[in-house]
């Protein structure tokens, strides 16, 4: 799925050249993409008006179209959007094509339906699943180390877990999951009840460093917004090859509903495991 440095730099490239630019013609695609919450008849509620804004609101991109209509778009696992010249052919799974007044064509494309694509007045965006019950964004200035702490508080689950956890964290995905516990040096099955305050302060800080920097990567490589840049992960996808910062064997291993990939030596279990990778080849 496209995660929260993704969809930053998605809503990036599309507020600089799509903001301000007027609906010419709309394509609707599979209804069953579509979440239409106004009795307003589509396409000609959205055509000629202006795309106002742009924003991710954790794992949502949020179209504020004129003053009042939003598009809330939930990507989900294989949803991508393109930003194309008027010649492109529409795209096989397309569910949404605006065409704007300067010829461009913005699509929201999945193959697979099973994103969401809300169409609502802002005064009914809390009736969007999901959307109304994120927790505090990580990218914000909120989230300071006191809101981190109350937000894992009492928690009884594993860090991994925690992590991705929408309601409470709005929004970390499996990839940076991963990187996030290898900058913290913290095994993923770690409970969050065993974090030390040392702990938990690592965390908090790998959670600012790892996504910051990586948005700042992916802005710099300015590729199209269908794009996923993965190849500067540390971990993510790498089981079976040697750890960039001590050589050992990268693991893979289930945690929850999710697979995740870790250093056995940078991070350590805390408690007895049924495998101890540690002890297992290097």
């Amino acid at each position: 799925m496209p995660e929260l440095p993704d969809l930053e730099y998605v809503a990036g490239a599309l507020r600089e050249h799509a903001v301000g630019r007027s609906i010419a013609a709309v394509t609707l695609g599979d209804p069953t993409v579509l979440r239409v919450l106004i009795e307003a008849p589509l396409p000609a509620l959205l055509l000629g008006r202006p795309i106002a804004s742009v924003e991710r609101r954790g794992h949502f991109l949020r179209f504020a179209i004129g003053v009042d209509v939003v598009l809330v778009v939930n990507a989900m696992l294989v949803g991508r959007f393109f930003l194309e010249s008027g010649k492109a052919k529409r795209r096989a799974g397309t569910a949404l094509l605006l065409e704007l007044d300067d010829r461009q064509r913005l699509s929201y494309v999945d193959d697979r339906r099973m994103g969401k694509v809300y169409v609502a007045r802002p005064a009914d965006e809390a009736r969007i699943p999901a959307y109304r019950e994120l927790g505090i964004d990580v990218m914000s200035a909120a989230f300071s180390r006191e809101a981190f702490d109350r937000a894992i508080a009492r928690r009884r689950d594993q860090v991994r877990q925690f992590l991705l956890d929408k309601t409470a964290l709005a929004s970390i995905g499996n990839a940076y999951a991963d990187e996030i516990l290898f900058a913290a040096r913290l095994h993923p099955k770690t409970f969050c009840g065993k974090l030390g305050d040392e702990d938990r302060g690592r965390l908090y800080q790998a959670i600012r460093s790892v996504l910051a920097e990586a948005c700042a990567e992916i802005a710099r490589r300015r590729g199209p917004i269908d794009e996923k840049v993965r190849d500067f992960l540390a971990v993510r996808g790498r089981a079976g090859e040697p750890c960039r910062r001590c050589s050992t064997v990268l693991r893979q291993v289930r945690v929850g509903a999710g697979d995740a990939c870790f250093c056995p030596s940078c991070q350590p279990p805390t408690r007895a495991l049924f495998i101890d990778w540690r002890k297992v080849g290097r």
